[in-house]
């Protein structure tokens, strides 16, 4: 049996091996540790970031509502203008943060509100994260002082 690994016939052998092995027990617990410990911390980063991604979506599309509302509450201007400048707003600050965006704008003879919606995208498998911002702002009237 030459060429060959075989524990039989070298009873010498396995008890230096059990020795060893009863010497450290804990052998091989730091690989099991890593294969318990790693995947947890990748799911933390992973909702950190989506913490991250979906908080600056909202401030983004806050401050786009606002635009929106303060360009249509302008003396003379219309709800559309205000929409393209919140359009405008989004395309410019985060073109790829907030998915299938729309901007509303209403506007009446007291106030205009803006709405912002949008989808923020996902790194949390299976994760579906949307943002919707409203703004509102009194409309600029023109009168004459006597």
């Amino acid at each position: 049996m030459t060429g060959r690994l075989s524990m039989t016939g070298h009873p010498e052998r396995i008890r230096r091996r059990w020795r060893r092995t009863a010497a450290d027990p804990d052998r091989g617990s730091s690989s099991v540790e890593a294969v318990i410990t790693i995947p947890v911390l990748v799911i933390v980063m992973m909702c950190v970031v989506q913490f991250a991604l979906v908080w600056h979506a909202r401030h983004t599309a806050q401050a786009a509502a606002q635009l929106a509302a303060r360009s249509a509450a302008i003396y003379q201007a219309s709800a559309a203008d205000g929409q393209a400048d919140g359009d405008a707003y989004l395309s410019q600050t985060a073109p790829n943060l907030l998915t299938g965006r729309s901007v509303l704008v209403t506007r009446d003879v007291v106030t205009v509100t803006a709405t912002v919606t949008a989808g923020v995208p996902s790194v949390i498998p299976f994760g579906s994260f949307s943002v919707q911002e409203r703004a509102s702002a009194p409309v600029e009237a023109f009168s004459e002082v006597p």
